[in-house]
């Protein structure tokens, strides 16, 4: 929020945060700390449109993994950081994916791919 100058980026949309600590919830977010499947599938049979995850490698595993996701965008930053967190974390897992588009925005490159079913 200190980033965004106090105007919260997403008004007028549900917003969720994994999180393993315990946070109150906010007026803009809700902090959710319960298995991530079971509330992803919990939101899916709710009514609206698309679901838009946003995290890291620890996250995205269980999405993968468990087989949730339909699109992926992956933005690429000119930044190379050998001891960073993996986006993809090791598993036995496998995802097939079909490229729907690429766009450039400044520095940053972001790939669309949908999920191959």
């Amino acid at each position: 929020m200190k980033h965004e100058k106090g105007q919260f980026p997403y008004e007028n949309k549900d917003c969720y945060v994994f999180t393993r600590s315990q946070v109150e919830d906010t007026a803009d977010v809700k902090f959710v700390n319960e298995d991530i499947v079971h509330f992803a599938n919990s939101l899916k049979k709710e009514e609206g449109k698309n679901i838009w995850v946003v995290g890291g490698g620890e996250l995205l595993h269980t999405f993968l993994k468990e087989k949730l996701l339909d699109e992926l965008f992956i933005t690429i930053a000119p930044s190379i950081i050998g001891d960073g967190i993996p986006l993809f974390k090791s598993g036995d897992y496998q995802l097939d994916l079909k490229l729907k588009g690429t766009r450039t925005f400044n520095q940053f490159v972001e790939i669309h791919y949908t999920v191959k079913k």
